[in-house]
Parts: structure tokens; sequence; C-alpha cells
């Protein structure tokens, strides 16, 4: 179990810069900080905010069911929204995590602001002041990614400020992104070095991880907007080599280590930065949520609900998509294998199988249950304590995503060279290693490709490796598609109308899957307005200089 002490000073830390918020311009015993310790605690409590309801536990649906391969079954009401692509700015996880990612910005300008004057170790001071750069650019990573142009604040919130601010273009928040993140990289240590005591927190490495995919993301948004990335290629393609080159990090040799919750610790090795959660016995709020609201209601020792340690399914994954990233480049892959769940024993009538689309009944008299959707078989804790309540963490970016940046951004800049295909295989050579038996499959990505055909292939790799972590919504809206718009208006306007729609449904006598291969109702026609998120209708309210995103 992963110790923390993100929330015992939880109720020390100050207001977020959100206009509903009540707002405090005094200093009071309960909030002030005057020692080393409290600066320590300060900080604890601000790493908090991504682990709370408002931030990466619950809100998660806002970019990861509004994307094309896992949905929100119909029937459950929560976020259901997002899934089914009608969420507006008074959907409340638009502004919870709004909410979470300003007050994580407010509570780190506060500490920079108060940890100047104090007398504590300067090494010490240096470090974190590093890691509130760190998680202020993050954070704005995040909003401008999201809903686009947004406020920038970078000072703590009293009355006496002008609370009114109008939303910054997107390219003045990534040019303050790009300066806290260079401020942390100069001052944070490295992950060998960092305290166990500190674990979860920034290192130098997630620094320059997160610059790299920063400058990517930038290079992506200017070359769709027919402005040159080439610049910010190349420096993704600087930060993704001095985290390479740096040894501090590696790849899990068994892609299956990287999701076992009892070795979790050691997939730090590879996980540059996360959000940590522990099982909470005590209050409850610690733990994450993903196993219990991915893994199925009839499958036991998976996650939190019950006796019998099941989930309640309320993610599910597009029969298209599981279908696509199966075979091709991807077949045999084990990451298959470790990504998707098709098949387990019931829970209620052990002496059943259920297999889900495309697996098939032994025969035409056997009695395997059948689902229409496979699982996300990456977040599992059978020692859950509740649906809420489990272990798995939330990996930001591991090394595996830092190689995919080096060759997407050199094929960016060089078409795909021997340096791209190098970085590229790297994902291949250890998919190969089916927990500890060699395959022969995923082969090497063999040269030849045109520069076009290269992008695609990242995507796709990225679409496998990195399924389920939170990535595909942000890869839809930022990739190039082969008719030049983004992948979000090509997988939405022209791929997925192209699918049978409807889940498919299994046809006994003649052993196959008959029927479409989407959840139809979570498959709408592209609309500019899936590119970015509402700005919430409570923002729209209290500030009359904030406007709304377009179709909202």
């Amino acid at each position: 179990m992963k110790t923390s002490t993100y929330f015992y000073f939880i109720l020390l830390l100050l207001f977020g810069c959100s206009l509903e918020e009540e707002i405090l311009d005094t200093l009071t015993p309960e909030n002030s900080i005057s020692k080393q310790a409290d600066v320590t605690a300060f900080l604890n409590g601000t790493y908090a905010l991504l682990q709370s309801d408002g931030g990466f536990k619950a809100n998660y649906a806002i970019f990861w069911s509004t994307a094309d391969d896992i949905n929100i079954r119909p029937s459950v009401g929560t976020n259901i929204a997002y899934s089914i692509k009608t969420h507006d700015s008074s959907t409340p996880a638009t502004s919870g995590f709004w909410n979470a990612m300003y007050q994580t910005i407010n509570r780190c300008n506060f500490l920079l602001e108060k940890i100047e004057p104090l007398s504590i170790n300067e090494a010490y001071k240096k470090r974190v002041k590093g890691e509130l750069y760190f998680l202020r650019g993050f954070a704005y990573f995040y909003l401008v990614r999201l809903y686009g142009d947004v406020p920038i604040r970078l000072k703590a919130t009293a009355l006496t400020d002008d609370l009114t601010l109008t939303r910054s273009p997107v390219d003045q928040v990534f040019a303050q992104i790009f300066k806290d993140f260079q401020a942390a990289s100069s001052s944070l240590l490295t992950r060998t070095a960092l305290p166990s005591a500190e674990f979860g927190h920034a290192t130098k490495g997630a620094a320059q991880a997160m610059l790299a995919k920063a400058y990517l993301t930038y290079a992506s948004y200017q070359n769709l907007q027919g402005t040159s990335g080439t610049s910010n290629f190349a420096l993704a393609q600087v930060y993704a080599d001095s985290v390479i080159n740096s040894n501090q990090y590696k790849l899990i040799p068994s892609y299956n280590d990287l999701w076992d919750v009892s070795k979790e610790r050691d997939a730090y090795q590879e996980v540059i930065f996360g959000v940590a959660f522990t099982r909470d016995a005590q209050l409850g709020t610690l733990g994450s949520q993903f196993a219990g609201f991915f893994m199925p209601t009839s499958m036991p020792n998976v996650a939190g609900q019950g006796v019998l340690k099941t989930g309640v399914a309320n993610y599910v994954v597009q029969p298209w998509f599981y279908a696509k990233y199966s075979e091709g480049d991807f077949l045999n892959d084990y990451r298959v294998e470790r990504s998707f769940l098709t098949t387990w024993q019931n829970t209620s009538n052990p002496s059943r199988k259920v297999i889900t689309f495309p697996l098939l009944r032994a025969t035409t008299a056997s009695n395997e249950l059948t689902e229409p959707q496979p699982y996300i078989n990456k977040y599992v804790d059978g020692a859950g304590l509740s649906n809420s309540n489990q272990e798995n963490d939330f990996f930001v970016i591991r090394l595996a995503e830092v190689y995919l940046i080096k060759a997407e951004a050199e094929n960016e800049i060089n078409g795909p060279t021997t340096v791209a295909y190098a970085a590229f295989n790297k994902l291949r050579e250890r998919a190969r290693n089916a927990n500890n038996v060699p395959r022969a499959t995923p082969a090497n990505l063999a040269a030849g490709l045109t520069q076009d055909q290269f992008r695609l292939k990242v995507f796709d790799e990225r679409a496998l490796e990195l399924f389920a972590e939170g990535h595909r919504w942000f890869d839809l809206v930022r990739f190039k598609a082969p008719n030049g718009k983004s992948m979000m208006e090509y997988q939405f306007g022209t791929v997925l109308p192209a699918l049978k729609a409807g889940l498919p449904t299994y046809n006994n006598a003649a052993r196959r899957w008959d029927g479409g291969l989407t959840e139809n109702n979570s498959i709408s026609a592209f609309n500019p307005r899936l590119l970015l998120l509402p700005i919430p209708q409570s923002e729209i309210v209290a500030n009359p200089k904030m406007t709304q995103n377009s179709g909202y």
C-alpha cells in the first residue's frame, strides 16, 4: 500500500480562483505558512487536488469517454452526456475539472509568494518552487487542451484583485506552460534522487517529459492551423532525448507488470509522472475508481464491489476499436490480451464462461454467456475496498510515450528516418515479450513509409500502447488526418459513419457475430464543438468578460 499525506492538510488549503469560491485576503492561523513543515504540508495538499473528485479521481470522463474508443453504457446516468456527446456548459464534471485545475494554480501561486521570504533550507526551497512551477504548468496544459483560450493568473487571488479576467489566446497559454515546465526542470530532483517519502511528486524527468509533450502538442496545433510547427517539433525531440538519455527510466520488460497493482511502485521505473492513489480504509477518499467502473459485474476479485469484489462496468470498449487494434500490425500482440478483457468465469454461475465480441462459443451446444463489448483490463484490484477506493494509479506519462513523441517529432521534421523508426520500434520490441514468453509479433515497423503513413502508424501505435490511459481524445484533436483535418473530424466524419451501426449480436447457429460494430449512442456526426469542452456556465455567469466556445 502506498503511503500518502495528501489529504490530512486539505482543510488548511486556500481557495481556488473560480469566481464561485470564497476569497480570503488575510492570513489566519489555519492557512499561515511560517516554517518548512508548513510548506511540506501545503505542497502535499496541492498535489491532493489531482486526486480529488474534481480532478483525476472522478472527472476523467470529460476526456476519456468523449473520444471514440470507450463509451459509457447508455443505462448509466453519471457522466453519460460526455459519452453521447451532449455535454454542455452546465454538465457538472466540466466545471469540476476546471475548478480543480484553477484551485491547483491558485495554490501554487500562493505558496510561490509565501515561500520566498521564509528562512528554510535553500535547496529545499528551490526544489519546492520547481514542483509548484510543474504543477501550475501541468494544470494549464490540461486547461488549454480541454478549453482552448483560458485566463492566465500568475498571482494568488485576493479581494482587491480584478477577478474578471479575459481568456488568453492559446499561444500565450502555451508560452506560460513552457516557461513553467522549464523552470521546474532546472530545479527538480531526478527520479533516483527523490526521497521515498515524496513518491508521486514531480521530478526533473517529469518536467522534461511534459515539455516534450507540450511542445509536440503545440506544434501539432500550429500545423492544423496552417502554421509551421517545425521548431516546436524540434524542441519536443530535444526534451524527449533528455529524458531517454538521462538513464533514469526504462521500459518495464513485461507490459503485464505495468498493470499488476502489486508491482505498481516498480512500474515507476517507466512511469515518469502519475497521480498516485491508495486504498483508504479510514477516509475512503484516497483510492481510485478505475477498476470499479471498468471491470465486469460478473467477474470476482477484480475491484471493490461487494463481497465478491466485482466491478460495476460503467465503461466498456467500442467493438470497432477492439476489431481494428487486434488485427493487421497488432495480430497476436500481447498488449491486446493485457489491455482488453474478453473472457472470464461467471461469478453467479462459475460453470459458465463469459465471452465478449469477437470470441466464439466452443460449439453451438456449449453454454458460454455472450456480451457484445470487451472490457478495459488495465485496472484490476481484487483488494479494492469499494468501487471508488482502489489502489490503481493514473499514469500521466510513461517512457513508452516519450519514445513515440521522439518518433513523431522526427517524422514531422525530417520524415520517417532511421531515428524515427528506431524510437518507434522500441515499443514493438517490448510488445513481443508476452509476459516473459517471446513472440514473433508485433513485427518491427519496416522502412519505406511516407511521412503521412508514418504519422498514422504513430497514431495507431498510441491507440493500443496507451489505451485507456487518458490520451485518445487529445490525440484525436491534435493529429493531422489523411484529409488534412484533425483526426477527430476524420474519425467522426468519415471512418465511423462508414461502419455498420449498432452493437454486434451473437448468431449461435452460424457461430458468428452479426450486426454492427458501434455502440451507436456514442457515435455522433462530427461537430466542431467536439474539439473543445465548453467553458463552465458558472464562469460565464460570474465573469462578464468570459466568452463561450463555439457550439455551446
